[in-house]
């Protein structure tokens, strides 16, 4: 044997042990997952011993041979996982508010009482005082002018038309026989001889020349707010003023 035909020989022979350790190695490779099945360990190296020999007589049918064995190189390549999808981050909505409900507490009722009738004192006051005499003045200035005595303030008397122009001032109108009774019922006992007159208005601005005005304006026929002041059996009065909501109340109440 030449030396050349060693040389040979030897690099074959190297080259059988290099690719008998190449396809050993590519026969133990894991395959990609779940593609094939594991193949058995006491195989592969006889399968790498013949596809080395057929690699040394006929490469291109070796190659294909450990193709067909173990797979194309492309098989081998393991495809990396992919990034990871996040999963969906799905904005979950506030909760709704709770509705807020105002609780408005119940406005108490109003009551508007009508105050108790009031008698004397408890009325006057110095417009109220004013104007009584002033009435007073009046009616005897219209007896004066008429001949007739003048007529004398009764304090008790002045006290029952006072009480009377109060009920008639929250009552909003004048009146004689009414919700405080007749003037009978309030004058006779106020009197106490049986004879009374009684004569009432409204006054507005403390203008009370202009009732008085009023009053002896009327015809002397029938009895009157006019023959009542002028009438000379009556020798006293009593003068009740009040302050109204809308106007100043007066009564006049005579007496013999």
């Amino acid at each position: 044997m030449t030396a050349e035909r060693r040389v040979t020989l030897l690099a074959h022979g190297a080259v059988g042990v290099v690719l008998i350790a190449l396809v050993t190695a590519a026969l133990s490779l894991p395959e990609p997952r779940a593609q094939r099945a594991t193949p058995d360990p006491v195989v592969l190296p006889a399968r790498a011993g013949a596809i080395a020999r057929h690699l040394l007589r006929e490469p291109d049918v070796a190659i294909a041979s450990v193709d067909a064995a173990t797979g194309s190189l492309d098989d081998l390549r393991v495809v990396p996982d992919g990034p990871l999808t996040p999963d969906p981050v799905v904005a979950a909505e506030p909760p709704a508010p709770e509705p807020i409900v105002a609780v408005v507490p119940a406005a108490a009722p109003v009551v508007v009482a009508l105050r108790a009738p009031q008698t004397g004192a408890g009325l006057v006051t110095d417009d109220t005082r004013a104007a009584e005499l002033e009435m007073l003045r009046l009616m005897n200035a219209s007896r004066a002018a008429g001949g007739l005595v003048a007529l004398s303030l009764d304090a008790g008397v002045s006290d029952t038309a006072r009480a009377h122009s109060d009920v008639e001032s929250r009552y909003g109108y004048v009146y004689h026989d009414g919700p405080d009774g007749t003037a009978r019922s309030r004058d006779a006992t106020a009197c106490a001889t049986g004879w009374y007159g009684e004569n009432t208005g409204k006054v507005w601005n403390d203008n009370v020349r202009a009732l008085n005005v009023e009053f002896m304006a009327e015809p002397w026929e029938p009895i009157n707010h006019r023959t009542n002041i002028m009438d000379p059996s009556f020798r006293r009065v009593g003068v009740g003023a009040v302050l109204g909501r809308d106007a100043m109340y007066l009564t006049m109440v005579f007496c013999r």
